[in-house]
């Protein structure tokens, strides 16, 4: 019995439910675009920057959030 299981399939799943929670949680504060572009480039620089990818989505969700709560994001005003 062969039991691979395709990790990277999980995670992106893991970062797409991350994004959409975050859209949902802090729409109405912020633009959803600025929200998606700055989860993109956070999640870019986490996946480039990765030892361990399986710690991405948790790296980046908390990122995310301390950026929210600061207003720290890409083209917010």
């Amino acid at each position: 019995m062969n039991n691979n299981i395709d990790f990277s399939i999980i995670r992106e799943r893991a970062l797409r439910n991350i994004r959409e929670d975050l859209v949902t949680e802090w729409g109405n504060t912020y633009p959803a675009e600025a929200i998606q572009e700055t989860f993109d480039t956070v999640k870019t620089e986490h996946k480039t920057k990765a030892v361990v990818e399986d710690f991405v989505p948790v790296l980046v969700e908390a990122e995310m959030k301390e950026r929210l709560r600061t207003s720290d994001l890409e083209g917010a005003t």
